[in-house]
């Protein structure tokens, strides 16, 4: 595990402010303003009182199990129990999963719902001293114990980690600043999963990595008496994967699962360009066309009669219905009709 030098840190202005923008407004920069950051519009963000944690927003208290009193150490108990049921080692676990992001030394990562930043120290050793975390989450309880942690429990420096509360559907992040983001566990519980997708696909760069997954129990076995109880026992088991929530532009996308089955682990590189597909090379045979034109070029109906022996015209003359159609249409529009 590599250990960083600790420096005091005393001044909170050494957090860095570049990656963060005004989730409130559409997305503007922040500037220091004596307890914390600020936006143009006067929408400051404070940091929670003795600690380096910007705080954009967080959740209220006794919403859930992550957010009620002494919900680390809750936490901290049904993870000991879930990988000690399916007989799954921790560190094994954690370095499978980190694997998929593809991190390298001086990288630059974000890890929504970081709760009690249990994968900190994995992804600290991969990144090196050059590589920046960013570590956020919703629920005060959940980051509290990993600010803590950081230096007490996993033997870190707060240096090149940086904390944030905030709403995952809506992260005070701009665009195209991280090469990796990761998420595991909660995403389930999202006030909207399609927006949290698309905000992690936002703030990573063309080429980056995402990794997120959470409860979703394989499809094979949720039939079965085995997922039956899984599920009862856990009703989250019973999510399906969010894949419809993909941007159209991920690449590499790969699904796999997790801890016997019972989390689904999404990967994929970001891309901001549409798919490489030639939407206007023509087709070679008698239909003709492109799939632009096909898609697209949608006419009123007419008699099947008539259709067939237009179809049969084309065949004669050797060219391709869509081109022969395009010819009559062409001049029924300079005709005289």
């Amino acid at each position: 595990m590599i250990r960083y030098s600790e420096k005091s840190i005393n001044n909170k202005l050494m957090i860095k402010q570049a990656p963060y923008c005004c989730p409130t407004c559409t997305k503007e920069s922040l500037k220091a303003s004596g307890d914390g950051l600020i936006c143009k519009n006067g929408h400051l963000f404070p940091y929670v009182k003795g600690t380096q944690i910007l705080n954009f927003d967080c959740q209220d208290e006794n919403v859930n199990e992550y957010s009620i009193k002494h919900a680390a150490e809750i936490h901290d108990n049904s993870l000991e129990w879930l990988l000690t049921t399916h007989h799954v080692s921790e560190p094994e676990f954690r370095e499978d999963l980190l694997s998929q992001l593809h991190l390298k030394a001086g990288q630059k990562i974000l890890i929504t719902g970081a709760g009690t930043g249990n994968d900190l120290p994995y992804i600290s050793n991969k990144i090196g001293n050059s590589g920046e975390i960013y570590a956020q989450d919703f629920s005060m309880q959940m980051l509290l114990a990993a600010y803590n942690r950081i230096v007490d429990k996993y033997g870190l420096s707060r240096e090149n980690i940086h904390f944030s509360l905030s709403d995952a559907v809506k992260l005070p992040f701009k665009n195209n600043y991280f090469d990796a983001v990761y998420h595991f566990g909660g995403i389930n519980i999202f006030s909207d999963i399609k927006r949290g997708i698309l905000e992690m696909d936002r703030v990573v760069r063309e080429g980056g990595r995402i990794v997120f997954g959470d409860e979703g129990l394989a499809p094979w076995l949720k039939e079965t008496e085995l997922g039956q109880m899984l599920i009862t026992n856990n009703p989250l088991y019973n999510h399906n994967i969010p894949l419809q929530y993909l941007p159209a532009t991920a690449r590499d996308v790969q699904l796999n699962w997790t801890i016997t089955n019972c989390y689904y682990i999404v990967s994929y590189t970001c891309s901001k360009d549409a798919l490489p597909v030639n939407l206007d090379l023509p087709h070679k045979g008698m239909r003709g066309g492109t799939i632009r034109k096909r898609h697209l070029g949608v006419l009123e109906g007419i008699d099947p009669k008539l259709k067939a022996s237009m179809y049969e015209k084309a065949r004669e003359k050797g060219v391709s219905r869509v081109d022969f159609l395009e010819r009559l249409l062409k001049a029924g529009l300079d005709a005289d009709l």
